[in-house]
């Protein structure tokens, strides 16, 4: 049996609010053993056999988890056309870079919501069967868009692949998703409506709410999650309707939308990170018809936000991970960003394991608790206090995903 100690550190279990001080972590095998107060009887009872690590005041806390990520995309200001027109092969292999990039900032899971060629199905396969090192993939595959919609964006004529699967009709919608889940997706991701980088309203309605239920009834029969992109109003309400677990963006949210999120139990995953186009986009390239609409309705996003966060919604962080500007082991500038809505530390970090493990259905995940799986980092500083430590890589002193370390810095 494979026994790790982490001893002398503040530890924030994701489970409660308090830190503890002069925390003790027990790790056998994938599996935490033991989570607490150090005492010499435990300490004792534990060190025999076991890998010992002195943390000297360092903080242990559960892995992060970004569930909203593009790993075909890159962070170029005009991703779309570039990544349509390279070759899937290529695409894969800078894929699996770009996850490792999150597994160095300290993530241990991805959700993808959109890949090209289901790259990263691919790479989820490879990381379960130890081939190469990475995070957990939580994987889409394609998005499900209707024609024209918001994954509709490869031009007339031109054969490239794009990162969805274009479908129109409860029925259509229905045996997509089914494809999906037969090729081993783990979540159904619907474009609702339009976005800043499609053709058309960005708060346009795109499916109705039976092509919705229809991918939603094939996931749920699978045990399978679903995700709806949803800028409009109208988009956010039909997919809450058709029980879509977890809404993207949700910029604007009304009051109907957020009593829906606490009805249904879903989770608003706003994606803040996304608005750094606005920061760089006009130098960067970035087209003007995806700024103005960037523009037009950043300001409404915060305040919905708000309102959500006033309300008792849940939120989990996603950072759209690959759109511009928004590069892959950034994601830790998300949990930043909520500071700014009104959160304080502590939920934020909430919202990056126990919420988003729970938004995912994974179980064991998210906390650091006995029994559980043992995803773990350790932090040089105590993001209680500077949430922006975690945003540094060379703060990130250890990555342990289920009991193994795969990250060490000194």
């Amino acid at each position: 049996m494979k026994k790790t100690v982490l001893k002398n550190a503040v530890l924030i279990d994701g489970e409660h609010n308090n830190p503890i001080e002069d925390a003790l972590v027990v790790l056998e095998n994938k599996t935490v053993t033991y989570a607490g107060k150090r005492t010499d009887d435990i300490l004792e009872k534990h060190q025999q056999h076991a890998a010992i690590y002195d943390l000297n005041g360092k903080t242990i806390m559960p892995g992060l988890i970004d569930v909203h990520v593009h790993l075909s995309y890159n962070g170029d200001p005009d991703m779309i056309y570039s990544i349509i027109m390279e070759d899937a092969q290529m695409t894969l292999i800078k894929a699996i870079s770009r996850a490792k990039k999150a597994l160095e900032a300290g993530y241990t899971t991805l959700r993808t919501m959109g890949e090209k060629a289901h790259v990263d199905i691919t790479i989820k396969k490879a990381i379960e069967q130890n081939e190469i090192a990475g995070p957990r993939i939580i994987a889409s595959g394609n998005a499900l868009s209707i024609t024209g919609g918001h994954g509709d964006k490869i031009p007339s004529g031109i054969k490239a692949q794009g990162i969805a699967k274009i479908v129109d009709g409860e029925d259509q919608v229905r045996k997509g998703a089914r494809e999906q889940l037969k090729l081993g997706a783990d979540n159904i991701k619907l474009m609702a409506t339009g976005g800043g980088s499609s053709i058309g309203p960005a708060t346009a309605l795109e499916f109705t709410l039976d092509e919705m239920l229809g991918a939603v009834e094939a996931a749920e029969e699978f045990g399978k999650t679903t995700g709806a992109h949803a800028i409009g109003a109208r988009g956010i309400i039909m997919a809450l309707k058709a029980g879509v677990r977890t809404i993207e963006h949700g910029t604007f949210l009304d009051e109907e939308g957020i009593e829906l999120l606490l009805e249904k139990e879903a989770y608003l995953v706003p994606t803040l990170s996304a608005f750094k186009t606005l920061t760089y986009g006009r130098e960067g390239g970035v087209p003007d018809h995806h700024l103005k609409k960037v523009e037009y309705y950043s300001e409404k996003h915060y305040e919905n936000l708000k309102k959500a966060l006033k309300a008792g919604v849940t939120v989990v962080t996603g950072t759209d991970a690959g759109t511009p500007f928004n590069y892959h082991g950034d994601n830790a500038y998300e949990l930043s960003c909520l500071l700014d809505c009104g959160m304080d530390p502590m939920d934020a970090i909430k919202s990056s394991t126990k919420y988003a493990a729970e938004a995912l259905r994974l179980d064991n995940l998210g906390t650091i608790q006995e029994g559980n799986i043992a995803d773990i980092i350790v932090v040089d500083g105590n993001p209680l206090k500077d949430l922006n430590v975690l945003q540094t890589n060379e703060n990130i002193k250890m990555v342990i995903k289920e009991g193994e370390l795969v990250i060490e810095r000194e």
